[in-house]
């Protein structure tokens, strides 16, 4: 766990903004721009696992070949010691799984989906699948500089180009989040953008 004003591979940490099982998330600082920046570090204890090093590289060089303004940005990764670590556009807000749903006017919904969709239809036209779409990975960026509150999707850890025929996981295992994930991912059938499209109906519902 780093704290605030630790100086991990020149970034300097603010503060933590998440953490889960494979990682934590950490506002910091560039150490060249000095522009605020998430820095994603995974577990120092999941580093000696070659399929989770491989799947958390992949999931920056393939956020990072996307370039939309709804999609958050990759901008660099690397290794620090026995950690792996990777630079995003910081997103000044909170996420879609935050939100408490009986208080959200059915317009602002539909906002957000139309948002997270559009990335989406970007993502699949540029050969990604993202497999994992849910409330959690949409980020809600707060209104400022007289725009309006913005939609944003992150998280492609799960994420894969149409045309591989490699996977990182093992024949059998189950990945995606229960709840929003597809028929066709929860018998391991074969996967196309309907799958992303399904997994964002069930978190618009």
């Amino acid at each position: 766990m780093l704290n605030s004003g630790d100086v991990f591979a020149g970034f300097a940490i603010e503060r933590l903004l998440g953490q889960g099982g494979m990682g934590s998330v950490y506002l910091a600082r560039h150490p060249r721009l000095g522009k605020p920046t998430a820095l994603k570090l995974l577990n120092r204890e999941l580093f000696a696992d070659a399929a989770i090093r491989t799947r958390f590289e992949r999931e920056a060089d393939l956020a990072a070949r996307l370039d939309h303004p709804g999609i958050v940005a990759v901008y660099d990764r690397g290794i620090e010691g026995d950690q792996l670590w990777m630079c995003m556009q910081y997103i000044d807000g909170a996420d879609a799984g935050t939100v408490n749903p009986l208080t959200l006017p059915p317009e602002k919904a539909v906002q957000i989906i139309e948002g997270v969709a559009e990335a989406l239809d970007y993502a699949h036209g540029m050969g990604v699948l993202h497999r994992d779409v849910k409330p959690a990975n949409i980020l809600l960026a707060r209104a400022k500089d007289g725009q309006g509150e913005r939609v944003f999707l992150t998280d492609f850890g799960l994420a894969r180009l149409r045309a591989e025929t490699t996977r990182l996981t093992q024949t059998g295992m189950f990945t995606a989040t229960l709840a929003f994930a597809s028929p066709e991912q929860m018998t391991g059938g074969e996967l196309d953008p309907r799958s992303d499209q399904y997994s964002l109906a069930c978190a618009l519902y």
